[in-house]
């Protein structure tokens, strides 16, 4: 909800641009150039084209600074940027230091974030004389129909309302829950008189009157919040029809339709559109679907009257899936809330993601999942739900509600499982036309209380709890009977038994018998998960220096000269447990089985004797306090649940060998590439085994210049290992690298193959 209301604040300041007075011709500001010697020893030349402009040059020579840090930090150097970044808030703090720190949102690195904004309050304090240059929050001119905001100087503390108004901003497209009531308790703390009148608008004043009752509703303390709107009176600051838009967003929230109602009844012309909005969101959260169709097809004609280029907004969308999930057309509303949650819209001159919090949708996602009987993808979206916003009473509601029907089927469950063998494909006849002695068979199991083992000729193989399962068995030549088995939750057992015929070579060769090949792999998609740990909130635990460059250059090579697109590369930098767990999570949902997935972990890991525990250390972590760790168990647990075809984990981490299942390489000769990429792997590749590795890593030095001297089209995860850094990083250091397969993860026999472009 205080996205929608932070948007109507948006437009407000756009009303009164349209309202304001417009000046004869602005002040030029000062132009800087940065120039670099031979040697990258930056030389500042400072060329002001109006003498009679009051702004100081130093002023443009931070935001020239900040604008050289934010271009090093997209070109992956990270150490210059932060350098940059910290020399501009220290030559003088300006607005443009918050175009870095979304840089830093987008890469999920909040940690670094939040450290930069607090130099930048520290900074306002310095300067002299209690006045701050910043551009004003309102244009006073314009220039070919674009407004120009001219620099202004305001006191300090108005300085840091303007701020932080940028930072709400921006956390309410990247951040998470927590981070926003952070933001919204020190804008709330701050007190400054009103300086504007009936005609001006006061933004800093009415952005902290704002704050206080947005704190209120985020905090629940809704009576409050709408007493507190109630007492800011009518002005240019507060118009009645946002006081109306804030109070009706209350009430909807509450489920109070009848003030809500009310409130929907004062908006009338120009305001018919947003009428039709509300009464359409009301009748869907009421379950009244068809009088909310008809509502939405109206919002919809209105809208288009007055915006022909206009579209659905993702918050209509997420309404719609709503009205699909009460019409239990749950595979519709699960379409409608992928729009909702990635759909984009032109916000001004810039495409955004304009959605409703996360944790709502993933709520409602796990809502058509137990419609559909998919109860374990159900559990993933409520516990990712409940990762963003752990106290978000509807989850935890729907999570509680979801136990009790499992448990009530697995009780009275008596049906069997039903099985289906996917490859090879038995309408084609599971003739292999193979001299192999090994076949993978990969089904699908689907039972209401779920999947709880299979078997293929009385082995066990891998099996998920969403039915998923794979194996590797031996044929003989001839006919082979294949016994597949399948016990659900509730002990019913299944078997199905299929034929499958290996021809020897001759037979192939002669064409004596008709050949049917398996069933054949569908292109997939590259995915890289990257995962940098560096600085440590707990003084016990070292920060490190390196975890984010390493991973950042790891990125760039993906993107230039292998088959990893940017919107498939996923960045979490400095990241928190929880953060790590929800992402795992959020790919067991987004990959397909044909996809391939790297994950790269670089942090800090440690090694439990006692327990014979490795673990992975997330920035949140206390050293003294093994609940905050991450296990590696927990980390393969849900990398096994990730439906991808192979999936490469690379670990630069101190006792990171614990995630093998085998500790070596395999002593067989490397297999060819298309038997490796039609089968199914996990595998790992470590900096060390249980021992401590190095912060400046030899291993990330030979993993870069392997993937960069590569001349070859397919590349194999265990060839690199071979040949370009087991022998090269054990001759320069004491560590041993290892490679081998995830336990338990179902590792068929294949390996992670790195395509060149």
């Amino acid at each position: 909800m205080l996205k929608k209301l932070l948007l109507a604040y948006l437009l407000l300041l756009t009303s009164f641009y349209t309202q304001a007075q417009l000046i004869a011709s602005p002040k030029k500001k000062a132009e800087q150039k940065i120039e670099d010697n031979p040697k990258n020893e930056g030389k500042t030349k400072i060329e002001k084209k109006d003498e009679t402009n009051s702004v100081p040059s130093i002023y443009y020579l931070g935001e020239s600074l900040a604008v050289q840090a934010n271009t090093q930090l997209k070109a992956g150097e990270i150490k210059n940027a932060d350098s940059l970044i910290r020399l501009s808030i220290k030559t003088y703090p300006t607005k443009m230091v918050y175009e870095y720190v979304k840089s830093l949102y987008s890469m999920s690195d909040v940690v670094s974030a939040n450290n930069i904004m607090k130099l930048v309050y520290q900074q306002l304090d310095s300067l002299p004389n209690n006045k701050v240059y910043v551009p004003s929050q309102l244009p006073s001119t314009s220039n070919e129909g674009k407004p120009i905001y001219p620099v202004i100087p305001i006191s300090t503390t108005r300085a840091k309302i303007n701020f932080s108004g940028q930072e709400l901003f921006i956390n309410n497209e990247f951040g998470d829950f927590k981070n926003m009531i952070k933001i919204l308790e020190k804008l709330a703390s701050f007190e400054i008189e009103f300086t504007g009148d009936k005609f001006n608008v006061d933004v800093e004043f009415i952005s902290v009157q704002n704050s206080k009752w947005s704190l209120s509703v985020a905090k629940k303390e809704f009576a409050k919040a709408i007493e507190q709107i109630q007492q800011i009176p009518s002005s240019q600051n507060m118009p009645d029809v946002l006081r109306n838009m804030y109070l009706l967003e209350i009430y909807i929230q509450t489920n109070d339709y009848e003030n809500a109602k009310k409130y929907i009844n004062k908006l009338n012309w120009p305001y018919n559109s947003l009428k039709d909005m509300y009464e359409f969101k009301i009748l869907a959260n009421q379950g009244k679907n068809e009088e909310a169709l008809k509502s939405f097809k109206k919002y919809q004609n209105s809208l288009k009257r007055a915006f022909p280029n206009g579209n659905i907004s993702n918050d209509n969308y997420y309404s719609l899936a709503i009205i699909d999930i009460n019409n239990k057309m749950y595979q519709q509303a699960l379409t409608k809330l992928d729009s909702a949650r990635f759909h984009k819209t032109m916000v001004g001159t810039e495409e955004k993601i304009l959605s409703p919090e996360r944790w709502k949708s993933y709520k409602l996602m796990g809502d058509a999942y137990t419609g559909l009987e998919q109860f374990e993808k159900a559990k993933d979206n409520y516990t990712i739900a409940l990762l963003i916003y752990p106290e978000f009473e509807p989850a935890k509601e729907a999570m509680a509600k979801l136990e009790t029907i499992i448990a009530s089927n697995v009780s009275t469950d008596k049906t069997a499982p039903l099985i289906n063998l996917l490859e090879p494909a038995p309408k084609r006849g599971l003739k292999i036309t193979t001299s192999s002695s090994l076949v993978l068979l990969k089904g699908f199991a689907k039972d209401i209380s779920g999947i709880k083992e299979v078997s293929i000729n009385n082995k066990l193989v891998f099996a998920q709890k969403l039915g998923d399962f794979w194996g590797e068995i031996p044929l003989i030549e001839g006919i082979n009977q294949i016994s597949i088995s399948a016990t659900d939750m509730a002990g019913n057992k299944a078997t199905q038994v299929f034929e499958v015929e290996r021809l020897n070579p001759k037979q192939i060769i002669a064409g004596g018998a008709e050949a049917i090949q398996p069933v054949s792999i569908k292109a997939g998609r590259n995915y890289c998960l990257l995962i940098g740990a560096q600085n440590y909130s707990d003084a016990n635990i070292p920060s490190l220096s390196n975890p984010i460059a390493d991973a950042v250059k790891l990125k760039m090579i993906l993107k230039s000269t292998y088959n990893f697109s940017d919107e498939n590369v996923i960045q979490l930098f400095n990241p928190g447990t929880d953060d790590v767990k929800r992402q795992l999570l959020e790919l067991t949902a987004q990959l397909q089985p044909e996809d391939n997935l790297l994950i790269f972990y670089a942090g800090h890991g440690i090694w439990v004797e006692k327990e014979k525990k490795g673990y992975w250390l997330m920035t949140d972590a206390k050293r003294n306090d093994v609940n905050t760790w991450l296990p590696n168990k927990t980390v393969l647990d849900l990398v096994a649940k990730i439906p991808s075809r192979h999936t490469l984990l690379i670990t630069d981490a101190c006792f990171s060998g614990s995630v093998f299942k085998t500790r070596g390489l395999n002593d067989a000769a490397p297999k060819p590439i298309q038997e490796m990429e039609e089968k199914i792997s996990r595998i790992a590749i470590t900096s060390g085994n249980d021992t401590e590795v190095p912060d400046e890593s030899i291993f990330m030095k030979y993993l870069i210049k392997a993937l960069n001297n590569n001349k070859e089209k397919y590349l194999t995860a265990q060839k690199m290992f071979i040949n370009q850094i087991l022998e090269a990083v054990m001759t320069e250091s004491k560590t041993e690298p290892r490679y081998g397969t995830l336990e338990l993860a179902g590792h068929v026999g294949g390996d992670f193959i790195f395509t060149k472009k």
